[in-house]
């Protein structure tokens, strides 16, 4: 038998949902972080008009981020100077 169980969200726990959305946290992480299901916080953070971004665009982002970076290197790396050869003695 499923146990149905409503807990009201206070106003500490609404602040916190809040916050990890705007740091970008995921819903399943807010999930653990508040102890509720990821389908509460999902509907809630809606019903708040701050959804979760689309699991899709974080991804896209993300790899868009990862790119540059690593362009960034390999021009760092590009323009890093050989070390001086020492020359023989004699």
């Amino acid at each position: 038998m499923t146990r149905i169980t409503r807990r009201s969200w206070t106003q500490d726990h609404i602040d916190l949902l809040l916050a990890l959305i705007d740091k970008g946290v995921s819903p399943m992480r807010a999930s653990v972080a508040l102890r509720r299901p990821k389908l509460a916080v999902q509907n809630k953070a809606r019903q708040l008009g701050k959804p979760f971004p689309d699991v899709r665009e974080v991804k896209a982002a993300r790899l868009e981020r990862e790119v540059r970076e690593r362009e960034a290197i390999e021009r760092r790396e590009q323009h890093r100077t050989p070390a001086p050869q020492s020359s023989q003695q004699r």
